[in-house]
């Protein structure tokens, strides 16, 4: 009797990569010199077994040496999963085979997710040794791993969703800067937070402050890591594929609720606008640069429910153009906190940092959209754009701190970050508010003018289709 190392349900994407990721070196290296690192500590601890801190240091060191490979080194193999097959021209073989694009960047997904589960497996033995060594939080530390894993899993789905990207910077230069930089930040707050202790007790569910992180912090990563796979799957997908849909009424849902909870007494009002633009810039990213044309097929599944389904395509048919209707929409739903928070009368520094925070979200899609740049290239250009942005207003921030002189800022408030570093100096509230608010209307105007002129332009060409078959 023949059997197969797979079963045959699992799909033909994911049993590829398992394959060939599993015999890689970098995985093979990886898995060894994991296992004899952590080996080695735990026979020099088992030395030192009388020390009070034994026990704390090897959690530690466990901790540490996991995050370097989950969090840095197993995202990583996912910077070249699609562009490869991209390069390869494979993709059209692969969707012969019936094999969706969603399909495709989750096989991927999966399969280096499933290598650090094999990572996160064989870490387990080594706790169970280090239980015996005693002040052991076996459900804090359980819990710790699998925030690790999580937080993997996220950022492996942000290097494969940045993989589908034509950008080099963006999908290779960005990932190697910033995922050293995020796994170093983690372990200096180890290291002078309190140890892998602070991080066990931020996780272990024992008071209020740890049961409202976590789940705000999974539903984080579920929702970024989501829109990352569908922003790769969007950039490989087929026009007749609309994955535009799906990905604006999961965002629609998140804000709702995350407005919602934002009227709570609990919400702290200052960290709001920063808030929110976790949840919006995933979706401002994708819907705004939306490059593919609104096709006829995905026209006729609205359609065919009358004016109801017209007036709803409006925000959710494929394309940019209503994908700026959708965010207009989504601005408006996260506005409602901001009308509960401080200041209800006038507009005090929340509302501020609010408005700043939108204008700063439009200024990349109105310079894509303004000078026509169109392609796949358009997500990058977004990104790299309100990025450039954001370091610009850092360096002009240095050189007003060095010259003790803030009032040449004013030149540059066209970019909207920069109006924040204004507001920090102790600019007047009110005329970097009264600035936010023009800006955003001059960039709502003048987004407006432009979608609106494209998606009539549009839904009369596939009408004519229409009226012609």
């Amino acid at each position: 009797m023949h059997l197969s190392d797979f079963p045959d349900r699992l799909s033909p994407m994911l049993v590829k990569e398992l394959r060939q990721g599993l015999r890689t070196r970098s995985f093979v290296g990886v898995f060894l010199a994991l296992q004899i690192i952590l080996g080695i500590i735990l026979l020099a601890a088992s030395a030192a077994a009388d020390s009070d801190d034994a026990g704390s240091s090897i959690s530690s060191v466990i901790f540490t040496f996991f995050s370097i490979a989950v969090l840095i080194i197993q995202p990583m193999r996912g910077i070249s999963a699609l562009s490869s097959e991209v390069k390869g021209n494979t993709i059209d073989m692969m969707v012969l085979t019936r094999l969706s694009a969603w399909r495709i960047v989750t096989g991927k997904w999966t399969a280096i997710v499933s290598q650090s589960a094999l990572l996160l497996i064989t870490i387990v033995p080594y706790l169970i040794l280090r239980y015996f060594f005693g002040g052991m939080n076996l459900f804090g530390e359980i819990m710790l791993l699998a925030m690790i894993f999580i937080t993997s899993a996220t950022l492996t789905a942000i290097t494969v969703g940045l993989s589908a990207s034509g950008s080099v910077i963006l999908r290779m230069v960005l990932p190697m800067i910033a995922l050293p930089i995020a796994a170093y930040s983690m372990l200096m707050m180890m290291a002078f937070g309190g140890g892998s202790a602070f991080l066990i007790e931020l996780v272990s569910l024992a008071d209020k402050d740890s049961r409202i992180f976590v789940p705000i912090y999974l539903a984080t990563c579920a929702y970024g890591g989501f829109f990352m796979l569908s922003i790769g799957t969007s950039l490989i997908a087929p026009y007749a594929e609309n994955h535009s849909t799906k990905r604006r009424l999961v965002a629609l849902w998140v804000t709702i609720v995350a407005a919602g909870l934002g009227c709570m007494s609990f919400t702290d009002p200052d960290v709001l606008p920063f808030f929110f633009v976790l949840i919006l810039l995933p979706i401002f990213a994708s819907s705004l640069t939306e490059f593919a044309p609104l096709v006829t097929p995905s026209y006729r599944r609205f359609a065919k429910f009358g004016t109801l389904g017209k007036t709803t395509g409006i925000f959710l048919l494929p394309g940019w153009p209503s994908g700026l209707f959708f965010c207009l929409l989504l601005s408006l739903i996260a506005a409602v906190p901001f009308l509960f928070s401080d200041y209800p009368y006038g507009i005090g520094d929340t509302q501020i940092y609010g408005v700043i925070c939108l204008a700063s979200l439009l200024f990349p899609a109105v310079i894509i959209n303004l000078f026509r740049m169109n392609g796949p290239q358009r997500v990058s250009n977004y990104v790299l754009f309100l990025l450039s942005s954001g370091i610009i207003t850092l360096v002009l921030a240095g050189i007003a701190e060095s010259l003790s002189n803030h009032e040449f800022l004013w030149i540059f408030l066209w970019i909207p970050p920069v109006l924040m570093v204004l507001e920090e100096m102790g600019s007047s509230g009110d005329a970097v508010g009264i600035c936010a608010i023009v800006l955003n209307l001059i960039f709502i105007g003048i987004l407006l003018m432009l979608a609106i002129h494209t998606y009539r332009k549009s839904i009369l060409e596939i009408r004519a289709s229409l009226a012609q078959e």
